[in-house]
This record gives C-alpha cells, sequence and structure tokens, in this order.
C-alpha cells in the first residue's frame, strides 16, 4: 500500500519484501530469535528486518500507529479463526 501510493519508493518495498520472506522462514523453522526485550511481536520482525535489510526495514510501518497494527492483527486472526469455525 506504500509502494502504490507513492511513499515507499519500489526498490524499498521490494528490500521489504524480501526480508519478510526470510524472517516467515526462519519463524517456520523455529530459528527466529524471539526477545521479550523488544516488547511485542511486530518490534521483533522490524529489528530483524532491519538486520537483513537495513533501514529499509524501519520504513516498513511508515503511516501506521502501533494501534492500527494491532487492529489488523487482531482483524487477520479473527478472519482465520472464523473460516475454521465455518470449517467446523
Amino acid at each position: 500500500m506504500l509502494s502504490r501510493c507513492g511513499i515507499l519508493p519500489k526498490a524499498d518495498l521490494e528490500a521489504i519484501e524480501r526480508g519478510l520472506a526470510l524472517v516467515a522462514a526462519e519463524i517456520r523453522e523455529g530459528r527466529f530469535e524471539w526477545s521479550i526485550a523488544r516488547e511485542d511481536v511486530h518490534l521483533n520482525i522490524e529489528h530483524r528486518l532491519t538486520d537483513l535489510v537495513g533501514d529499509d526495514g524501519k520504513r516498513m510501518h511508515t503511516a501506521r500507529s502501533r494501534n492500527d497494527q494491532v487492529a489488523t492483527d487482531i482483524r487477520l486472526w479473527l478472519r482465520g479463526a472464523i473460516d475454521e469455525i465455518v470449517a467446523l
């Protein structure tokens, strides 16, 4: 969305997408190092993403508040839970 709106350059988007794919693989494989000191899942992922792609990773949440992020997480989780319930 940030790239489509002209806020995030295409090169930054590509770096973020590449880094997130690596982070997702680390999580799936149980290799991701979670830190309680980093408060929550968002800061843990952003920290690792920044390790992988540099400052481009810090721009992932541009124009999004922490409340926006949490609301989106809850909505995505609920959509998945509803699909599971419907399947039952």
